[in-house]
């Protein structure tokens, strides 16, 4: 009678093991995901698409998650000066309820708490490719897609005139290709 106690508490005592094994390993799970959601849920301002939400002037604007962002290198006139409203109306064409996409240089933000970043959208374009039909007529060509191009939002101020290269200490990464 002796034996069979012995057996059942030792199969008890590795079912008891098992068991905690399995509640400690499904606690743990549920703690890394959970802290990995929550760390995708919040935005990464570094180097996540955003929606831009609001524009301020011709290189300053507002995102989704409350943040405001300078474009770096990039000097547009500012409110009450000639060409603030231009520059503004150009941005917001191009960026406003739009998803962009950031880029830190080394400073993350300014002396006035804005993020200081190089900005990316996508844009659509009729990007077709060509291909010769597979009927074989001569004058036969269909359009197989459209694809989308990300455009430069800091070089594409300064090359349309609506700001001029600024260059903001040590955040200079890419200013030249902004002036090319």
């Amino acid at each position: 009678m002796k034996k069979k106690s012995e057996a059942f508490e030792k199969q008890n005592l590795a079912i008891l093991v098992l068991l905690l094994v399995f509640f400690i390993l499904t606690l743990s799970l549920y703690f890394v995901f959970k802290i990995s959601l929550l760390d995708y849920s919040k935005p990464n301002i570094n180097s996540s698409e955003i929606i831009v939400s609001e524009i301020i002037d011709g290189d300053t604007f507002k995102l989704s998650s409350g943040e405001t962002v300078r474009l770096i290198c990039v000097d547009a006139p500012e409110k009450n000066k000639k060409g603030y409203e231009e520059a503004k109306v150009f941005l917001s064409d191009l960026i406003l309820n739009k998803q962009v996409r950031l880029e830190k240089d080394i400073s993350d933000k300014d002396s006035y708490g804005r993020l200081l970043r190089y900005v990316y959208v996508e844009m659509p374009s009729l990007g077709c490719s060509f291909e010769p039909s597979t009927l074989g007529e001569l004058s036969d060509e269909t359009c197989v897609g459209i694809s989308t191009n990300e455009v430069f939002v800091n070089k594409e101020i300064v090359k349309n005139n609506y700001g001029i290269l600024f260059s903001y200490g040590n955040d200079t990464k890419r200013c030249s290709e902004i002036a090319g």
